[in-house]
Order: structure tokens, then sequence, then C-alpha cells
């Protein structure tokens, strides 16, 4: 008990002790005083944290303490006023400034002008463009939903039975675009309702013309049906869709609709201009099969249901065809044995079947054109120009069977034939029928006298036209691009390209047919778009044609083959180029390129002239690219200059959808221009005889 008192009261004598103690120095007396420091710490925070906090906090106390001391700063320009700076009130002295004076323009007239100033300055096409857009917005931005005057006055006149419709002379059907034939239709068609005179004539002026009908036009759309097949070994799942769609040169417009349980298509569209396709896409947007028909086929009507020709989708068109032999004494074997073929110059060989003689090369797009070269142990080659989508069938000769043709003609003429056969073998034939008493001529070298074979398929002399078997030849011809015309009674049949090679037998058949098809055939600036008159000269046609207004129709056969068209602008401002066309084709552009514009570009890239050379220019519409010129590895890519759909100068090496690409400096030769789409992945194709200081078009679509 007395030790616990005791501890109590040290404590307490040790701070008295403290208090009396003194320390003396130099006078001063320091008496040292202590204030206990209570912290109060939680579980969640450290002492030492809380130790800061408290210190912290008298720092920032005195600081306040500091600042509040401080008095606020007066305007020094009265002394005795002590009113802080943000209460004064300055008065500062007007200040004058001297300056010229100017004349502003504010009227509004002249501001709306200044507004709209840069339409001035539109080339004349894209002017056009606007005011026709222009047009059709306020047409589109009508309120559609409200009835017209016309369709009450339809309704109320059919429940009367006084409703009495005039025919049309012509079909005035309005339509937001370009039509077939290539004129911007911005007017609406007229109503031909005729309404008996039970209301004024003025009331009927005044309505009319307050309402824009187009009761006719939804009357005179063409619905057509017809039925629908898959053949080809194609199969429609979950993961495939058919489209069905109206293209008119080149622009797709209306959607069609597929029935597969029914096995039918329908459609509905403004004109029967261009063709239907359907196509079988998968789910990445690859075309599996591919199907036409062409909307003029169609029975003549003016407006309503319409039965449609039967659409066929098949596989997707291809280089494909058989090689034979001409002279097989196995029956078993249509093609000679190790028979090997190519395609695209310069690619590697693809075995034909020797049971069925097939061979082909996929992964192309349709209308694409190659040379197709086949070969066979004992057999000279054959080459014959082909196109995707046509099956085509050619023979093999054997070198014996070459070998006493040439000794046959050299004794019926009396001359040597030396050196590697060069020939020319084909046959005339009118839908598929050998025809006799054609004459066949090379256009190229007139002088060639051409063999007609007899019934029992020897070389006859006095023979001066095709026999009932239709077959001639051509012996000792120059290597290279030569075109074969046939005639009779001094009337155009038919006409081919081939390719003469040495050591090789060129494929020369003329096909004729009876059957022709109107094309729509249109000259214009390629950047532009403004049509543009020229002469055009076609290997279908018989004499020059003269088109004064950028636009014609030319009635071609349908013959699947290859055509050279040569145009002629009109002036100096275009330079006069060649086509490749197809007769078969639903439409034949002539897009139109200015020389200086070559010429500012070659000079620009510092590209030398070099001799027997050309130019070859493409233009591809619907994807990226890039293009290569078959079997010329050594081409210098600086020879190659890709351009936008303005013809600007793109910096990097592939090509722009809607754009294209030039070639210069090509060597005069044969050549075939493969073009590699970048979404599609497949291979367009062209074959085109090059010629010195000339231009080629091409158009890869």
């Amino acid at each position: 008990m007395q030790g616990m008192q005791l501890k109590r009261i040290l404590p307490f004598a040790v701070l008295a002790g403290c208090l009396c103690w003194s320390s003396q120095l130099s006078g001063l007396k320091f008496i040292p005083i202590y204030e206990a420091l209570t912290i109060k710490a939680q579980k969640n925070s450290p002492p030492h944290i809380a130790f800061e906090e408290v210190v912290e906090s008298e720092r920032i106390s005195e600081e306040w303490a500091r600042l509040a001391k401080i008095k606020p700063a007066t305007l020094a320009v009265e002394k005795t006023s002590s009113t802080p700076l943000f209460a004064k009130k300055i008065e500062v002295p007007e200040m004058v400034l001297t300056k010229r004076p100017e004349t502003l323009i504010t009227s509004a007239p002249v501001e709306e002008a200044s507004e709209g100033a840069w339409v001035e300055h539109l080339p004349v096409a894209q002017a056009k463009r606007l005011q026709e857009a222009q047009r059709r917005s306020e047409i589109l931005n009508q309120d559609w939903t409200v009835p017209t005057w016309s369709d009450m006055a339809r309704e109320v006149l059919e429940k009367s039975g006084a409703l009495a419709t005039s025919p049309s002379s012509s079909s005035n059907v309005y339509v937001a675009g370009t039509s077939a034939s290539g004129q911007v239709s911005t007017r609406p068609s007229q109503a031909s309702v005729s309404v008996p005179d039970r209301t004024p004539q003025g009331v009927m002026d005044e309505r009319a013309e307050g309402s824009q009908s187009f009761v006719e036009e939804k009357n005179l759309r063409h619905y057509i049906q017809g039925p629908l097949e898959i053949t080809g070994g194609l199969a429609v799942t979950n993961e495939h869709h058919i489209e069905i769609r109206r293209n008119d040169e080149g622009v797709l417009k209306e959607l069609g609709r597929v029935d597969l349980r029914q096995g039918l298509y329908n459609i509905e569209v403004e004109d029967k201009n261009g063709t239907v396709v359907a196509r079988l896409v998968d789910k990445e947007g690859k075309t599996l099969g591919e199907g036409s028909f062409r909307l003029n086929r169609v029975a003549a009507a003016n407006a309503g249901t319409l039965q449609g020709p039967k659409l066929k989708i098949e596989p997707h068109p291809d280089f494909a065809g058989i090689v034979t032999s001409a002279y097989n004494p196995k029956p078993n074997d249509v093609a000679p044995a190790q028979t090997r073929a190519t395609f695209v110059k310069g690619a590697s060989e693809i075995a034909v079947k020797k049971d069925d003689g097939l061979v082909a090369m996929d992964n192309v797009t349709k209308g694409s054109m190659t040379v197709m070269r086949a070969a066979a142990p004992k057999h000279l080659q054959t080459a014959a120009i082909v196109i995707s989508g046509k099956e085509f069938k050619s023979q093999l000769y054997p070198e014996s069977m070459i070998k006493a043709l040439q000794d046959i003609v050299a004794q019926q003429r009396a001359q040597s034939i030396d050196g590697s056969p060069t020939i020319i073998w084909g046959k005339v034939t009118l839908d598929g029928k050998a025809l006799a008493g054609a004459e066949v001529v090379v256009e190229s070298d007139e002088a060639l006298i051409p063999v007609y074979f007899n019934s029992f398929m020897i070389p006859d002399p006095q023979l001066k036209s095709t026999s009932d078997n239709g077959l001639f030849a051509f012996v000792d011809v120059e290597p290279g691009f030569h075109s074969i015309l046939a005639t009779r009674s001094s009337a155009i049949l038919g006409y081919q390209n081939v390719v003469v090679e040495e050591g090789s037998v060129a494929q020369g058949d003329v096909e004729s047919t009876i059957k022709t098809e109107a094309v729509p055939l249109r000259i214009y600036d390629a950047f532009t778009g403004e049509a543009r008159p020229g002469l055009v000269t076609m290997q279908s046609l018989q004499e020059d044609l003269e088109v004064n207004t950028g636009l014609t129709t030319v009635t071609l056969p349908h013959v699947s083959r290859l055509g050279l068209m040569r145009v002629q602008p009109e002036g100096a401002d275009y330079v006069s180029a060649r086509y490749i066309y197809n007769d078969t084709d639903e439409f034949i552009h002539a897009p139109l390129v200015h020389w200086s514009w070559l010429t500012s570009i070659k000079s620009f890239l510092r590209l030398d002239d070099m001799p027997s050379t050309g130019f070859v220019v493409g233009f591809v519409p619907d994807e990226d690219f890039e293009v290569y010129l078959a079997a010329y590895d050594n081409f210098d890519p600086r020879q190659i200059v890709y351009f936008d759909m303005q013809g600007r100068i793109l910096q990097n090496r592939k090509g722009i959808a809607g754009g294209g690409f030039i070639l210069f400096n090509v060597p005069e030769d044969t050549h075939e221009v493969v073009v590699l789409g970048a979404r599609t992945r497949k291979m367009y194709s062209r074959v085109l005889p090059v010629d010195a200081n000339s231009l080629s078009v091409l158009t890869f679509r």
C-alpha cells in the first residue's frame, strides 16, 4: 500500500525538483517546461499518421493567420484613398483611332450570290448532275403517304364505271436515275385518266397542275415471273442465298425475290432494258453460280405480269472445254495420252483427262479471255482464244498429218514449204452446222491462199469455197495476231481472231448465226462521262458507223468471241484507240482519253520512249486490283501507273475501284493483260494485239 502511494508521489517530486533547479548562462535563466501530448490512434490509422495530421493542421492555421494580417493593395492614383483595387471605380479616357474609311458590302443579294458562286466554277457535267440531284430531292421529299387527287379521282370513277384510259403513245415513266439510253429523266409521267366534263375545265387544270400524278407510272412497271432451276451440282444451304437483280449497263437496279419451294422467281422492273441476273452467293460473298437472260427476250407487253424464261443458275463461269484428237485410233480415249494445257501464258500446265478430254481453270470472272495452248507427244501444239463461260472444243493434230498437208499443198502450188509449221485450221458453221460455199480470207495478210477440203478430207485446189464439211486451212502463215473473215455472196458470215505461233496450229473456227441482239454502244469521256461523237469500226459490222450523239444501238450476232473495235473521236482533243469486245456483251462502252493526259503523265514520271512499243489503258470499276502483263516478268514496274477515277496518279503500287492503270512502252506483240481483284481474288484477263505507237483501251467488269 505504501509502495503504491510512493509511485504516485514520485512524478510530482521530480517535477518540483526541476522547477527549483536552474542553470546560469551569461546571466540568463532558463527554466524548461514540458507539456504532455496525447495522441489518439485508430486501428485503421497508424500512430505516425495521426501525429503528422496534428502537426500539419497547426501549420495550416499559422499560414491563415499570417495571410489575415496582410492588408489588401490600394490604387496608387489617390494616395489618401484606402479603397481596395477590386472595388475602385476607374474612368478611362476616350480613345480615338484614326483609320482610312472602308466600304463594306452588306447587301443580302450579293451575299447570296457569293454563297452559290462555287457552282458556276463546276464543270458542265458536274453542274448538270447537281441540278438533277436537286430536282430529285424535291420530288422525293414530298409527302407520299397522302393520296393524290388522281388516286381519289380514279377510285371514284372506277366505282361509277365512268373510267376511260387513253393509250400512251410513248412510255414516259419517271425514273430517279439514268435511263437505259443514258438520258437523265426528271419529268414525272402524266396520268392518262379521262374525266367527264362534270367539273369545270379550269378547276381540272388547276388541280392537275398542283399534283404530281404517278398512277400510270405504277401500272407501267413490269412484273416478271418465271421458273428457276439450279444445275451443275449446285445446292442451296442455310449459308447460301440467291440474289436476283436487274443489271442495266453495269448498274444494279431492282431487286427480285425467289420462292425455292415452288421453284419460281419474280422481279418488278421499271423498263425492259438490260438483263436479269441471278447469283448463288455464299456467306463470304463469293459467287458460286450465275444465270441471266435479256429483258428484250420477254414477250412484248406494255405493262402487267410477264412470263419470263427459265432462269438457270449454273456454276460460276470459268475456262473449261474439251481437248480431242483430230485422228485417234483408240475410240475409248478422247484425248491423246499425256495431253497437257495452259490457259494464261506463262502459267503452269494442267493435265487433261484422257477419258473425256476435259480441262478447266476456275477463279476467273465472266467474259475473261485467254489463249489456251494444248499439246501432246507426237502432236503439234494447238492455240485457241477462249472465253470464260463458254465451253470450247479444240483438236490436236498429229505431226504426220500436218506434214502430209504441207507436202500436198507444196506439190499443188509448186513451191517449197520449209521451217516449223505455222498453220491456221478451222471450220465455218451456221448455228452449229457445217456450212458449204463460204469463202475465207485472212484480213491481216490477204496474200495467203486458203486450202479447202473435199468430202474425202483431201486438199482440193479446184475448190474456191468450203465443201459440205466446212473445213479450211492456211499454211506457212507469219506468226502473230491474225483476223479471219468468212463471206458468202459478198455477205459477211462471221469472223475469228487467232494467234499463230511457230510449231503450232491456230484454231480458227468461224461461227455464224441467224440470231441477233440489239446492243447499246456508248462513246464518252473517260473521266467526265460526257458523251462524245466518233467514227466506229467493228469486226461485226460490214461498214463504219458514225455516232454523232455518243450513243447508238448496234445489232450483233449472238456468238461469244473476241472482237476488235476502233473508235476515231471527232476533233483532236481525244486519241484514237482500239477496244476489245464480245458479240454477246450486254452493252459496249468506249471511254475516250486525252493524248495530253498520257503525255503529261509520261513526262512527269520521266519515262523514256522505247521503239516499237504502245500504250495500254485499263479501267476497273468494281474493286481494288493489281495488274500484270502475262509472261513478261522482266517488265519494268515503273512502266505501270495507277490512277483514280479522276485520272490522278496514285502513289501506291495498287489500283482502286473506279480507277484504272496505264502500261507504258508495251512491246509490239500479242499480250494477255491480267487483273487480280483484291476483294474477290478473281482474275480478269484480256487478249489484245499491241502495235507500235498505238493505244489500246480495256474495261474489266
